[in-house]
């Protein structure tokens, strides 16, 4: 059996389950954007799995646990050029490491790159079958089914630790005040390693980035360590990421998407998240590019991580990122409008106009003044001005002069 295809959600869970079931044997690939992985599976077993991530690799995850030291692995990297062995072994035949802490790596390893392919929300994927060559490789038995039940498991914990940790671009410090002690708690070596990152110019991206530690493990982290008293938010670090920042304006955006999406996919018959990759094509290429990885299906947490790394490569200051992130957002919304409006009812667009102007009223309402804020709601508000004007156009629909008291509150 070949497979090959782009999958959008949860549909790579699919495929992992029906290799599973099928008992396949052969290879997997998987990508998204710059990142590749591959996974080996025999007789419906994944047997091995390597990803061009360099902190899911081997050699730096003993290095972050301490197994090994910086000296051994650079010397192991450097004997790999020599050898036809992985870098497991070459370091098990120095001795650096015992073989049942090779196996038991050789796992995680694996896990750790299987929890970080189930977390994403859009890719390739491309599966062979056939004979497969583990010469060289360490293999490990997995049964798909539970990992990716564990997967299911942290997405739904992720959306928990993101009500406390609202931003990867929010920065901590060690609390000047502890709940008990710091003699009194016993820390786990992730607990310490992500302890010893703290400080004043690290955002939790920064943090992600230099542990080596997979995005779950880093979030539920900083969550003990807050919970416990041990650290707390900076907050003249922090001023410039809250309020209308990224996580603020893709919050109220993806409320403004649901009222849109749900009435437009209802009429038309197509997927919701089809229907927004297929408007996202018909936007200017760099809103495009800003929004390539946001799906109205993913958790906020996956969906702030894209659009925040989107943002940052567009280069310039926090201001005219967000203020990108809102044309975008806004050009996105008002090419589903324009497909809204020949298939839905006239009373149907005007109720969905009204649902989101009351979400325009609680930007209104929100303190704290800012560019970004009078940018959503005067460019919003133009946005449901021409969605008024097109319905006059429309055989059959005509507007209600009433309607446009709606605009005349603010």
């Amino acid at each position: 059996m070949n497979l090959q295809g782009e999958f959008d959600g949860s549909f790579l869970t699919s495929i992992l389950q029906l290799l599973c079931d099928d008992q396949n044997t052969g290879i997997l690939h998987v990508s998204c954007g710059r990142k590749e992985c591959k996974v080996i599976f025999k007789e419906g077993t994944i047997v091995y799995a390597q990803s061009s991530r360099k902190r899911a690799r081997l050699g730096a995850l003993l290095r972050r646990d301490g197994l090994i030291s910086a000296l051994q692995l650079k010397e192991a990297v450097t004997a790999l050029d020599n050898s036809s062995d992985s870098i497991g072994k070459i370091l098990l035949g120095k001795g650096c490491i015992t073989l049942e802490v090779l196996q038991e790596y050789s796992q995680k390893q694996i896990e750790e790159i299987l929890y970080s392919i189930l977390f994403w929300k859009k890719g390739k994927f491309e599966y062979t079958d056939g004979p497969v060559n583990l010469d060289n490789k360490i293999i490990t038995r997995l049964n798909p089914m539970k990992l990716i039940l564990e997967a299911s498991r942290r997405i739904d914990e992720m959306s928990l630790l993101t009500a406390m940790i609202t931003s990867d671009e929010l920065v901590y410090k060690l609390a000047g005040r502890k709940k008990k002690g710091a003699e009194e708690f016993s820390f786990s070596s992730t607990e310490r390693h992500i302890l010893s990152l703290i400080d004043a110019n690290r955002t939790v991206r920064d943090i992600i980035e230099h542990s080596s530690y997979d995005e779950f493990t880093v979030y539920k982290t900083l969550y003990a360590l807050i919970s416990s008293g041990l650290i707390e938010n900076f907050p003249g670090k922090n001023e410039a990421t809250d309020g209308l920042g990224p996580n603020f304006i893709l919050s109220i955006y993806t409320d403004i998407l649901k009222i849109i999406t749900r009435t437009l996919a209802a009429q038309s018959g197509e997927r919701i998240n089809l229907l927004i990759r297929k408007a996202k094509e018909h936007l200017p290429k760099v809103q495009a590019k800003v929004l390539q990885d946001f799906h109205l299906s993913s958790a906020a947490a996956v969906n702030r991580q894209a659009v925040t790394a989107s943002c940052r490569k567009t280069g310039g200051d926090r201001e005219r990122q967000c203020l990108l992130l809102i044309d975008s957002f806004n050009g996105l919304c008002h090419l589903l409008l324009a497909q809204t409006i020949p298939l839905a009812a006239q009373h149907e667009v005007y109720d969905i106009i009204q649902e989101i102007d009351k979400v325009l009223e609680y930007v209104q309402r929100y303190p704290k003044n800012s560019v970004e804020k009078d940018k959503i709601i005067s460019d919003m508000k133009n946005v449901l001005n021409d969605t008024i004007k097109q319905l006059s156009f429309v055989p059959g629909k005509t507007r209600n002069p009433g309607f446009l008291s709606l605009f005349k509150k603010k």
